[in-house]
Parts: C-alpha cells; sequence; structure tokens
C-alpha cells in the first residue's frame, strides 16, 4: 500500500523536464533518463515530441546520442 501511495502521488504531481534534469548529475544518468523517457513517450504526437525535445535540452545531450537512442528504442518496439 505504501508503494501505491508513492505512485498515486506522483502521478498527480509529475516531476518536470527541468526537475529530472537536476537529478541526473552524471553523463550515464542523463542518457538513462532520456533512454526512459523515450521508451514511454510516443514522438508522433506533436506535445510529446516536444517534450522529449525540452528533456534533450535540459539534459544537456548531444544530438548524435539522442539518434542513436531514438533509433535504438524505435526498432525494439518494432521487434516488440
Amino acid at each position: 500500500s505504501e508503494a501505491s501511495a508513492f505512485l498515486e502521488a506522483e502521478f498527480a504531481n509529475p516531476a518536470s523536464v527541468r526537475d529530472l534534469a537536476d537529478l541526473a548529475r552524471t553523463p550515464e544518468v542523463r542518457a538513462q533518463v532520456y533512454t526512459a523517457a523515450r521508451m514511454t513517450i510516443d514522438p508522433d504526437h506533436p506535445a510529446e515530441r516536444r517534450w522529449l525535445g525540452a528533456l534533450e535540452g535540459a539534459l544537456g545531450l548531444d544530438h548524435a546520442l539522442v539518434d542513436h537512442i531514438d533509433a535504438e528504442v524505435a526498432a525494439a518496439h518494432v521487434k516488440a
């Protein structure tokens, strides 16, 4: 029940792009945060694509790395 309460609170007040970026202090964690977001977000929707772009910028990720992550996630979705 504690886990359910935590999840309900998080869904009611989700972290902002800035919050996520501030918590990701190493290059590895920043890449992992973007990867996790990209795995759950459908970039075919304009609002979600804008959110991912904002996250990319806030995390300070290299565009080539983002392209690589996007391609890997897209390929994984096709295989699934």
